[in-house]
């Protein structure tokens, strides 16, 4: 499939659609510090004439949600749902729905910094209340620095029942029993849509781009877009079809609205 076809096939029942889109690397480039990270140029002006033009928009992110919410300015996208930590949070019409934190963070919270200290010094944490990111972005070659404690880090997960999940420069360490696959499923069950798009870009996307599968699999009208990158080239060649950066996923949703 084309991203021609796609569009048109969207296009042809937005108003029964729900277009959900990952933040970090699709909506927004990955920046080192995610403190800097904000929408690419266009993105929430398109989102925005997506909603009003009667699709569902959410946002399923690995950030919180009231981070992502803020960081992004996503507030003026009418009806906006965001999945937040992997479906963990959900925030929708004001109300944010979050877990309890477990003693396994605290505890991780304790120990973490203790490891990191004989790895590389580039490395830095940060803290979502509900997971925490080892950062190698800063280095001159981020996968080599994490791998400095990579054993140590995948040890220490075990040992407090936390899933620890690799990224495009990071790994982090976060609740067990969530995923992005579950968050869209879940959406899908909420929203009850006639055609589902889910666009991301890193390997925490990839159950997002299995569950388009499945609902296709099922009957549903659903595609899956991945956004090209040098780290994680993988998720590309899963999905329907692959766009350049932000750009391209802004210059696609910008023709999904029109």
């Amino acid at each position: 499939m084309d991203a021609t076809s796609l569009i048109d096939e969207v296009r042809a029942d937005l108003d029964h659609a729900l277009v959900a889109v990952d933040f970090d690397g699709t909506l927004a480039p990955i920046v080192p510090d995610p403190a800097d990270s904000r929408p690419a140029p266009g993105a929430l002006a398109a989102l925005r004439k997506l909603a009003e033009r009667g699709a569902q928009v959410a946002v399923i992110t690995g950030r919180d949600a009231r981070t992502v919410l803020e960081l992004g300015r996503l507030d003026v996208i009418p009806g906006l749902i965001i999945e937040g930590l992997y479906g963990a949070e959900q925030w929708r019409d004001g109300a944010l729905r979050t877990p309890p934190e477990p003693e396994s963070m605290q505890r991780l919270r304790a120990e973490l910094p203790v490891l990191l200290e004989a790895g590389d010094p580039v490395l830095w944490i940060e803290d979502k209340r509900l997971s925490l990111v080892v950062h190698g972005r800063r280095a001159p070659d981020p996968e080599a620095a994490l791998d400095t404690v990579r054993d140590a880090v995948a040890a220490l997960g075990e040992t407090l029942g936390l899933d620890v999940h690799p990224g495009r420069g990071v790994i982090e360490l976060r609740l067990p029993g969530y995923e992005k696959g579950g968050a869209l499923r879940r959406l899908v069950d909420e929203v009850r849509p006639a055609t589902v798009l889910f666009i991301g870009d890193d390997v925490g996307d990839l159950p997002a781009f299995e569950a388009v599968a499945q609902l296709r699999g099922n009957g549903t009208r659903a595609w899956s877009v991945a956004v090209v990158s040098a780290e994680v080239p993988e998720v590309a060649e899963v999905a329907d079809v692959a766009v350049d950066g932000p750009a391209g996923v802004v210059a696609l949703l910008e023709a999904l609205s029109r």
